[in-house]
C-alpha cells in the first residue's frame, strides 16, 4: 500500500514523541548517578513494532534511537556516553522484535504456552545484547566490575521486559476494551493479591518475593492475560521497589562477587510470573473455547436462530416460570415453514436455498423484541415465541411477520425469488395453568398444516387453545 506524505509522517513523528517522552520519563525518575530502577521504553517500544509492523524500518528504529539520544542530551548527558549507551537500548528493541515479528499471530499475542515462553526467551536475549554491549564500555563510565555491570544490566532489562512486554502483546484494541468495559469481574482474586503484596513487605526476608504467587494464579484463572498482564505489572514493580528502598529487609550473602540483593530479586521476580502468564493463556483458551462450543450447541450455524435443543431449554424455562409467576402472563407460540422450499432447492440448488434460510431468518430476527425467541426447528421449519402476547391477538403479530418476509428479495441466479411462509399460531390464555411445550407445538403445527392446505403464505389460529 503506498501512502500519502502526510499519512507517513505523522505516524513518525508520534513514534518519535514516544520514544522522546518515555526516555525522558525513564531518566528523570532514575535515581542520580546511577541505573534505572525501572526502564520500560524498550519493551514499550518492541510491542510497538510487533503491532504496527511498518514502523520495523530503518527509518523507524532510527527515529528511536534519535529521540533517545536527544532526550538524554537534554538531561545533561555527555554525546559519547549518550550515543553509546542508547545503542544498547535500540539493541535490546530490536532483538525483542526480530524474535517474536515472525511468531504465528496467536503466538505473538500470547494465547498460547508456546507464545509465552518464547517471550521470555527473547526477553533474556534481548537483556543480554543490551549488557554485552553496555559491558564494551564499562571502564571508563562505571566503577563496577564487567560482571557487576553486565548483571545489572541483565537484570533489569530482563525484569522489566518481561513485565511490561506482555501488557502491550496482550492489549486489546479500542473497540474490544470498549465492548469489555461493561463486563463485571470478581474483585476477590484482585484483593488476594493485594493483601499478598502487603504480607511481603510487611513480613519482608527473600521468600517474601513468592508471597504473591497464589494469588496471581487465582488471577490467572479469573482475569484476561491483558488484566493478567496489568497486575503481575504492579506487583513487580511494588516488589522491586519495596526491595530497592529495603522496606523487605532482602538481603543474601556475597559469595558471588558483583550480585546484589536488587539483581537476585529482579530475576526471581521476573520468573515469578512465568506460570501465572502460561495458566492464563491456557485458561483464556479454555474459556474461549467453552464460548464456541456453547455457541455452536446453541445457535444454529446456517441462519443464527436458536437450535432445536437451546429453544427447547429456553421456551420451557418460560412456561415453568409462568407457573411460578403470581400472575399468570399469556405466551404466544408460532411456527414459520417456508412455502414451497423443496422447489426452491431443486431448481435453484442447495446454495440458494440456504441462502434463502439466512435472509428469512435475519427479516424474522429484525421483527422481534429482546425476550422473544426465534429458532430454526429443522428443515426449512422455524419456531417462535412471544412472551406477554394472547395468542389469540397474535394474528397482528404474525402478519406483520407474514409481509415481512414476502417483501424479502432472494436472487437466484438471474432471476428475483419471492419467498413466502405460512404461520400456525398456538399458545398459553392468561390467568390459565399451561400445557407441555409439545402441547403448544402439536397444536401449532396443526395451525400451519391447515395454513398450508388453504393455499399458503397465510396465518390460522389453533382451533384449541392450551390451557
Amino acid at each position: 500500500m503506498v501512502f500519502p506524505a502526510h499519512s507517513r509522517l505523522l505516524p513518525a513523528l508520534l513514534l518519535f514523541g514516544l520514544t522522546f517522552a518515555l526516555t525522558l520519563g525513564g531518566i528523570l525518575a532514575r535515581p542520580i548517578e546511577s541505573l534505572s530502577l525501572f526502564w520500560p521504553v524498550n519493551a514499550v517500544l518492541a510491542g510497538v513494532l510487533l503491532r504496527h509492523p511498518r514502523h520495523g524500518s530503518f527509518v523507524g528504529i532510527a527515529l528511536m534511537y534519535l529521540a533517545m539520544v536527544g532526550a538524554d542530551l537534554l538531561c545533561g548527558s555527555q554525546w559519547y556516553p549518550a550515543l553509546w549507551f542508547n545503542l544498547c537500548n535500540v539493541g535490546a528493541v530490536i532483538t525483542f522484535w526480530r524474535l517474536l515479528v515472525n511468531l504465528p499471530r496467536q503466538h505473538r499475542r500470547l494465547r498460547t504456552p508456546h507464545g509465552v515462553l518464547r517471550t521470555f526467551a527473547a526477553c533474556a536475549a534481548g537483556a543480554m545484547v543490551a549488557a554485552t554491549l553496555a559491558c564494551l564500555m564499562a571502564t571508563p563510565w562505571f566503577d563496577q566490575s564487567l560482571r557487576s555491570t553486565w548483571m545489572a544490566w541483565f537484570s533489569e532489562q530482563f525484569s522489566t521486559s518481561v513485565l511490561v512486554l506482555p501488557i502491550m502483546l496482550t492489549a486489546p484494541s479500542l473497540p474490544a476494551l470498549l465492548r469489555s468495559s461493561g463486563q463485571r469481574i470478581s474483585l476477590s482474586p484482585l484483593l488476594m493479591l493485594l493483601a499478598s503484596l502487603a504480607l511481603s513487605i510487611g513480613f519482608g526476608g527473600p521468600g517474601a518475593i513468592a508471597f504473591p504467587i497464589s494469588a496471581l494464579l487465582w488471577c490467572a484463572l479469573s482475569y484476561s492475560p491483558f488484566l493478567l498482564s496489568l497486575l503481575t505489572l504492579t506487583a513487580g514493580s511494588t516488589l522491586i521497589v519495596a526491595v530497592a528502598q529495603n522496606l523487605m529487609h532482602f538481603s543474601m550473602p556475597q559469595s558471588q562477587a558483583g550480585v546484589t540483593a536488587l539483581m537476585s530479586a529482579r530475576l526471581g521476580i521476573a520468573m515469578l510470573v512465568l506460570g501465572p502468564l502460561i495458566v492464563a493463556c491456557i485458561s483464556h483458551a479454555n474459556r474461549a473455547l467453552l464460548a464456541r462450543l456453547a455457541h455452536q450447541a446453541n445457535v444454529d450455524h446456517l441462519t443464527g436462530a436458536l437450535t432445536r435443543s437451546a429453544f427447547t431449554r429456553q421456551a420451557n424455562a418460560l412456561l415453568e416460570g409462568r407457573r411460578q409467576h403470581s400472575q399468570r402472563l399469556p405466551l404466544t407460540l408460532m411456527m414459520l415453514d417456508i412455502d414451497h422450499f423443496k422447489a426452491i432447492n431443486d431448481r435453484h440448488g442447495h446454495a440458494v436455498g440456504d441462502q434463502v434460510l439466512r435472509e428469512c431468518a435475519q427479516v424474522l430476527q429484525a421483527q422481534l423484541h429482546d425476550g422473544e425467541l426465534l429458532a430454526r426447528l429443522g428443515g426449512e421449519e422455524f419456531a417462535i415465541v412471544v412472551p406477554g402476547l394472547l395468542p389469540e391477538q397474535a394474528s397482528f403479530t404474525a402478519e406483520r411477520l407474514r409481509r415481512a418476509v414476502q417483501e424479502l428479495q432472494v436472487r437466484g441466479g438471474e432471476e428475483q425469488l419471492r419467498v413466502t411462509v405460512s404461520i400456525g399460531i398456538s399458545g398459553c390464555s392468561d390467568q390459565r395453568p399451561a400445557s407441555s411445550l409439545d402441547n403448544l407445538l402439536a397444536d401449532a403445527d396443526q395451525a400451519l398444516y391447515r395454513a398450508k392446505a388453504q393455499g399458503r403464505n397465510r396465518v390460522e389460529q389453533a382451533q384449541r387453545q392450551v390451557i
